[in-house]
């Protein structure tokens, strides 16, 4: 008998751990809000869809429109031969960040004395942070590989010097 409860009780510390509540997930270190144009609805959505993945995979970045640190704009465009066929895309992206949270409190501080010192006040804080485009090849993957190349670059240029300072 003894032997069976401590077989028991041996079956239920083994057991316990795989029932255990995972730890929830680390809080976004960024959100990201995505803004895709174009005429053809279908593009813009796997266009979107691709953004999205590629900064999900980032591991710190939350795709969201409510209260976003960057915005990512990005057009595209298919450019075709006058018969009609494709022969390349272009992606352009626009990189803009929005202001901390508390900065207009901080230009509506009733010590500044005029309009000027509020304009600088504006000024000091970047809003357009990153632009580039990339044209790529005719096909699916050739879109896929430039929305990757390009968040990579925003990854480089904008998120990983954040990240560094934030340390």
């Amino acid at each position: 008998m003894k032997a069976s409860v401590s077989t028991v009780l041996l079956a239920v510390f083994l057991v316990t751990p795989v029932f255990a509540e995972d730890p929830p997930p680390a809080p976004a270190a960024f959100r990201i809000a995505i803004e895709v144009t174009v005429p053809d609805e279908d593009l813009r959505d796997r266009t979107a869809m691709y953004l999205r993945n590629e900064l999900r995979g980032l591991g710190d970045v939350e795709v969201t429109s409510d209260n976003p640190d960057y915005k990512v704009y990005a057009m595209v465009t298919e450019v075709r031969t006058a018969a009609g066929n494709r022969y390349a895309y272009v992606l352009g992206i626009s990189i803009t960040s929005f202001f901390p949270d508390g900065y207009f409190d901080s230009i509506l501080n009733p010590n500044l004395l005029n309009a000027e010192e509020v304009s600088r006040q504006l000024e000091a804080v970047t809003v357009y942070r990153n632009q580039f485009q990339s044209v790529s090849g005719p096909n699916e993957a050739d879109l896929i590989e430039t929305v990757v190349s390009s968040i990579a670059v925003f990854n480089t240029h904008v998120l990983e010097p954040e990240r560094q300072k934030n340390q």
